[in-house]
């Protein structure tokens, strides 16, 4: 009710302060105008007296009243004259005329006069005055009416502000009233939002009842949206939000994290087998099929809980042990669930760990490195090389890529790490170039999540360009298990990239989701067979098979064939004679630090 009345008092304080002003406006407008009136009363009735003051001259001059009474007469055309004498030269009243009184009214009297005095000249000479006195009843009478039109303008201007200004307040409202939903509710499924379900953790941790905290994500919903368009995935995301809140008890409350990632906050907790008789109860009602135009579409979750507040001390600790739990049921498979544990915890820790370690090594000058893997022709000329990013952590020694790059990758820092990787070939293309070496073409991995939003894009691009590095210099390695999610669109980040002449290569052919449309669509200059099909090819008919089929499909669409892994002399000599066009591995030469280079690239030179 407060609230309510404060603003009513605001309003009308508002509205106090508008009628002020616009009075004070009408007052100055009214000012003005008065001036202007009384000015042109006053030259109105200096002329009409002047005129008088000619047709009197000779009746003045001739001494004839009569005919000077007849002149004077002539002013009762004009009501706002009271009063008028005609004076000859010595001051005395020669003759005069007096509106009667009958005529004049209260008003008159009120308003006020004016008065004027002409000469009166005959031959040049001056024989009399003519004073004349008039009521300035019209201009007040004027001067009213210009007020009045004025304020019902002013008044109807304001009542339009008045209309307008409320339906704003109404629209702010509104919007403001929309902000502060969306600031706590996802507006698809209307449910709270992460930052509600933070704020409902931090007052539930501090209850002595506890509570348990479950997050579950959608296995393969990645595939339904490419599958069957974004307006499917919507509907199924409503559909598991309704699902949670029908399962939800008393006291219990759902939220959406993320695109396809939900969270359920149990108060009080359950523990020990009834949590996981429950846990197994949400995944059997969630992973019911959903019918959608005339389809049945299957539906899986992976589910982590952690028990509060005995394994994490705020909110942020509370979600990223439920979700480090969450990860862990996903590496069981399909509809697993999985509550977190000490040795989660721990490995949880290691990798917040690595990720803030891999934070200052990015913005260290010496942590970071390439090293370049040749490309041999059949001939085993090198015709290129890979560029793989190699970390020397100060107290672990070297990080293995395959710890670092996921973690660069789940944290965003794989955004960074690009860039990065950019500057680094750039300075060791220039200390080559210094020695008077010329490198073959140089791949570089670029990851979906370096370039999925359009800032992240603008910033890749304009390290290209800051650093110069051109297609003659860089092409790029598309990883075909990311599945690059925007080739479909008219602005798609591969498009801009070859549109701006580098070449692309699919990495890791075969692993991944890629198609031969999907290959159509991009066209590639290269397809790299992954070393899972290489290695042991020659004694396995079916790889041989299997990447025989790539090759010819690879060139039948004018791609160049890279083949991965290459370790063994018989692989080698298979892949030569299916045709393949590039190859690498530990057969031909380990990954080459930078200093290493110079070595093998003065016989390219040469």
């Amino acid at each position: 009710m407060k609230p309510s009345l404060a603003d009513a008092f605001e309003r009308l304080r508002e509205l106090a302060v508008a009628l002020a002003a616009l009075l004070a406006f009408a007052l100055v407008l009214s000012l003005m105008q008065y001036l202007r009136l009384l000015e042109r009363q006053s030259r109105d009735l200096q002329t009409q007296a002047s005129i008088v003051a000619q047709t009197v001259s000779a009746a003045l001059v001739f001494d004839s009243r009569d005919d000077a009474g007849e002149s004077l007469a002539a002013l009762r055309q004009n009501p706002a004259i009271l009063h008028a004498r005609l004076l000859n030269k010595d001051g005395g009243v020669f003759t005069q005329y007096a509106r009667a009184a009958a005529e004049r009214s209260r008003l008159d009297e009120l308003a006020g006069s004016a008065h004027v005095e002409v000469p009166v000249a005959a031959d040049g000479r001056r024989v009399g005055t003519l004073a004349v006195e008039a009521s300035q009843l019209p201009m007040w009478q004027d001067l009213a009416q210009f007020l009045g039109g004025t304020l019902a303008t002013l008044l109807a201007t304001a009542g339009l502000a008045w209309v307008l200004a409320k339906r704003l307040r109404v629209q702010i409202k509104e919007v403001e009233r929309r902000t502060r939903y969306l600031a706590r509710f996802d507006a698809l499924t209307d449910l709270p939002n992460r930052e509600h379900m933070r704020a409902l953790l931090e007052r539930v941790l501090h209850q002595e009842a506890g509570a348990t905290l479950l997050i579950l994500d959608l296995d393969d919903f990645k595939q339904i949206n490419d599958q069957h368009r974004h307006a499917t995935g919507d509907a199924v995301l409503q559909a598991v939000s309704q699902r949670l809140r029908l399962l939800c008890r008393p006291g219990d409350q759902v939220a959406r994290l993320s695109a396809d990632e939900f969270a359920m906050l149990l108060v009080p907790r359950l523990e020990g087998d009834a949590l996981r008789a429950h846990a197994a109860q949400l995944l059997g009602a969630l992973t019911q099929p959903l019918l959608r135009d005339g389809h049945w579409l299957p539906l899986h979750a992976s589910m982590g809980a952690v028990s509060l507040p005995e394994h994490a001390r705020d909110a942020s600790e509370a979600l990223r042990c439920a979700d480090a739990a969450m990860r862990h049921a996903k590496q069981l498979g399909k509809d697993s669930f999985q509550l977190f544990t000490p040795q989660i915890g721990e490995a949880l820790r290691l990798r917040l760990a690595l990720e803030r370690d891999l934070r200052a090594a990015l913005q260290a000058d010496d942590q970071l490195t390439l090293a370049y893997q040749p490309q041999y022709d059949a001939q085993r000329r090198i015709r290129g090389f890979e560029a793989l990013a190699r970390w020397r952590h100060p107290q672990r020694g070297w990080v293995s890529p395959a710890e670092f790059i996921p973690v660069a990758e789940s944290s965003g820092l794989i955004v960074e790490l690009g860039l990065a990787t950019l500057a680094l070939l750039r300075r060791d293309l220039d200390s080559w170039r210094a020695s008077g070496l010329s490198c073959p073409l140089v791949a570089v991995n670029l990851s979906w999540e370096q370039c999925r939003k359009p800032q992240h894009r603008e910033r890749f691009l304009q390290q290209l360009k800051t650093l110069q590095l051109g297609p003659a210099d860089i092409e790029f390695e598309l990883t075909e298990s990311a599945d690059f999610e925007d080739i479909d669109k008219p602005d798609s980040f591969v498009f801009t990239l070859q549109g701006l002449g580098y070449g692309l290569a699919i990495d890791d052919f075969g692993t991944g989701y890629s198609s031969l449309a999907y290959l159509r669509r991009i066209r590639c200059r290269k397809l790299k067979i992954d070393r899972l099909f290489v290695h042991g090819l020659s004694a396995n008919p079916e790889s041989r098979t299997l990447v025989e089929s790539m090759v010819r499909v690879a060139h039948a669409m004018r791609m160049l064939v890279v083949a991965e892994g290459v370790e063994l002399p018989d692989d080698e000599a298979t892949l030569v004679a299916m045709g393949c066009d590039l190859m690498q591995g530990f057969g031909f030469c380990r990954p080459v630090p930078a200093d290493g280079m110079p070595e093998l690239l003065r016989p390219a030179a040469a």
